[in-house]
């Protein structure tokens, strides 16, 4: 396909080329067509007496493609819809730790949120809205070293999981207000002050999935589901990008090759009228 054709209408410029490339890289093309297609973009643009497209998003895309490697053995996803099923199946116990790790789960996937993430999150980070749904700042993270931090959507269903676990540490006289949001529970149901480790946490993803049929799930899966839900539901990856904080979207285009593909030339021109 000519990559006019992959570019469907949108401008030539660094943020189009860029979205663009990364689809190319989710369809499976190799680091010397994306620099050919960088190469003959510049010459086009040169050559029409046209400013350089190629600008710092694509030269972002273009570099991570030489240093992305997917994984041999990816971690299983864990979608929007698995990880209803996985919270609402921890729940289920109506205990201290099965409703912890339902609010783990529920968070994780609405905010695309890594363990060390989760294990940072502080009672004072949520900020509630009058609709039932709240705002998570998430202050420092890997793509975020300077601490401006981030503000992450959490739904309503989401913030009755978190609710649910609050009450239930209340009533084994842990009342929850500062400190660590997830926190272990010691032996009798005991709440720590201790926050989780998130060597602790991708055990509750692993075992959480696992309760509902999602074998080789690990603390990346949520993440990796959540933004295969978006681009399913029509997300951009740009827009996929910005929900997940990568630095670039390649990332996202790897995690939703399949997605992409369902919604790219071919799904469209050839076969949405059969």
């Amino acid at each position: 396909m000519h990559f006019t054709e992959q570019l469907a209408g949108r401008p030539m410029d660094d943020h189009s080329l860029s979205t663009a490339l990364a689809e190319l890289v989710a369809a499976g093309a190799g680091r010397a067509k994306l620099s050919q297609i960088a190469a003959a973009v510049r010459f086009g643009a040169r050559v029409a007496g046209q400013p350089d497209p190629v600008g710092p998003s694509c030269d972002l895309v273009l570099r991570a493609h030489r240093r992305a490697t997917p994984p041999a053995h990816q971690a299983a996803p864990v979608d929007w819809e698995q990880a209803d099923a996985a919270a609402g199946q921890a729940a289920t116990t109506g205990d201290a730790i099965g409703l912890r790790n339902a609010a783990i789960i529920a968070v994780m996937s609405d905010a695309l949120l890594r363990v060390s993430e989760v294990a940072s999150i502080q009672a004072g980070d949520i900020e509630r809205r009058s609709d039932g749904a709240a705002a998570l700042t998430v202050f420092r993270s890997k793509t975020d070293q300077n601490g401006e931090g981030a503000s992450l959507y959490l739904g309503a269903p989401t913030v009755r999981r978190i609710d649910d676990w609050l009450q239930a540490a209340r009533a084994e006289g842990a009342d929850i207000t500062s400190g660590p949001l997830f926190r272990r529970i010691l032996r009798g149901q005991h709440v720590s002050k201790e926050a989780l480790s998130p060597r602790s946490i991708r055990e509750i993803v692993r075992r959480t999935a696992a309760a509902v049929g999602i074998e080789g799930a690990s603390g990346h899966s949520l993440r990796i589901g959540s933004a295969m839900s978006l681009v399913r539901a029509g997300a951009s990856l740009v827009e996929t990008q910005q929900a997940g904080r990568w630095a670039s979207p390649l990332m996202p285009a790897l995690y939703a090759r399949n997605e992409t593909a369902a919604r790219g030339a071919i799904a469209r021109l050839r076969y949405s009228a059969v």
